[in-house]
């Protein structure tokens, strides 16, 4: 049986992922002391072929599985879901009218409309029917849309509020390049759109999704709506460790 963020999600206060942007299944593997895993289809150079062959490594570790996808297209949205994935993070939410078209091509009816086909993965090929097989895959699907631009903090309220939505989260640092600080991710103007974030998230019976790069951070968390949190990446871990251990090697160096 598949993990999935929502059932997840209703056993625990909080879970915990990370993000992976190598297309590799063991970096998947390696994660499996998370609650899930977040393959990255938008900044990774991830293929169709090997997204597939990640999913599958995170099923085999018991971890669920998030996808970020890179745009919102019902094509690709499509594709993935087919895949078995049941949880969408989503760049780029900038309007009511994206989250609209999210809501559309990621829901079967009666909430969307996303091309149906039970003889897909998701399905196991078929195994339940097409009519339990939509319903029940209307009710495990999660998407958090992600705030990333000034016109997005504007419409924050009206994404947020959306069926279908169900979680909401902002893009740091690419909210400070759209507000005019780019890098400054601890600015004030870019602090407060994450906390007003926040805050729309618990107004609306929402989970808000929140990144944090070292593990202390976490003793920021002190709201109830945030129960989705991101520790970076793996591949940060290593490029850390591998630059630490070649720095201590010099150091010791006596030639």
């Amino acid at each position: 049986m598949r993990k999935n963020l929502r059932t997840l999600l209703a056993e625990k206060d909080r879970l915990f992922g990370c993000f992976v942007q190598i297309p590799s299944p063991e970096i998947v593997e390696m994660a499996r002391h998370f609650d899930y895993v977040i393959i990255d289809g938008e900044h990774g150079h991830i293929s169709h072929e090997q997204m597939l062959s990640m999913v599958r490594a995170a099923e085999a570790v018991d971890l669920a599985v998030m996808v970020r996808i890179s745009d919102i297209d019902p094509i690709l949205i499509n594709r993935v879901l087919d895949m078995g994935v049941t949880s969408l993070l989503v760049p780029n939410v900038s309007s009511r009218e994206d989250a609209v078209t999210l809501v559309d091509a990621a829901y079967y009816p009666p909430l969307g409309n996303r091309g149906a086909c039970p003889f897909t993965r998701a399905n196991y090929y078929g195994s339940d029917t097409p009519a339990d097989y939509y319903k029940k895959t209307n009710e495990d699907l999660f998407i958090v849309a992600t705030i990333e631009d000034a016109q997005g903090l504007a419409e924050m309220e009206d994404i947020i509020s959306l069926d279908g939505i169900d979680g909401l989260g902002t893009g740091q640092f690419d909210l400070s390049v759209s507000l005019g600080v780019a890098g400054q991710i601890d600015h004030p103007e870019v602090q407060a759109a994450a906390a007003k974030a926040e805050t729309l998230a618990e107004k609306y019976g929402k989970i808000y999704t929140k990144m944090i790069m070292e593990p202390a951070d976490s003793q920021s968390i002190s709201s109830k709506a945030c129960r989705l949190i991101m520790c970076g990446s793996p591949e940060i871990q290593i490029q850390n460790d591998l630059q630490g251990t070649v720095c201590e090697a010099r150091k010791h160096l006596r030639i």
